[in-house]
């Protein structure tokens, strides 16, 4: 009887110390696949992109492969709010764009979640 209640608290505390669920996931960054990219035009709403794949060149850019999504948010949160819809209406499958010419503009990363495999197979 001893032995039972010995062996269940030790895999009780295993289990415990195994569980990923109370581990804080990590914030998405730009060159995430996966990440919902909220860029700042010169005028009018914010573009909303979802970074597909990215390849690092030669020189050191890195070049991102990414959809365009046809809304117009006019606000970080509003970039979230549609960032979540699994149905949103895509503008561009597949547009290249140098992360130097991205991040020269103000820009935000406002949501996640990972790729379908539709999502995967628009990069070559």
């Amino acid at each position: 009887m001893v032995r039972a209640a010995c062996l269940l608290v030790v895999l009780a505390a295993t289990m415990a110390a195994c569980a990923t669920d109370d581990a804080p996931e990590p914030e998405p960054e730009l060159e995430f696949p996966g990440s919902f990219v909220a860029v700042a035009e010169q005028e009018g709403p914010l573009t909303l992109r979802r970074m597909l794949d990215r390849l690092l060149l030669d020189n050191g850019e890195m070049l991102l492969f990414m959809s365009s999504y046809d809304v117009a948010p006019r606000s970080w949160e509003e970039a979230r709010e549609a960032a979540k819809d699994h149905d949103l209406p895509v503008q561009i499958e597949l547009e290249m764009l140098l992360s130097s010419d991205l991040t020269a503009r103000p820009h935000r990363v406002v949501w996640f979640r990972s790729l379908t495999e539709e999502e995967e197979e628009r990069v070559p």
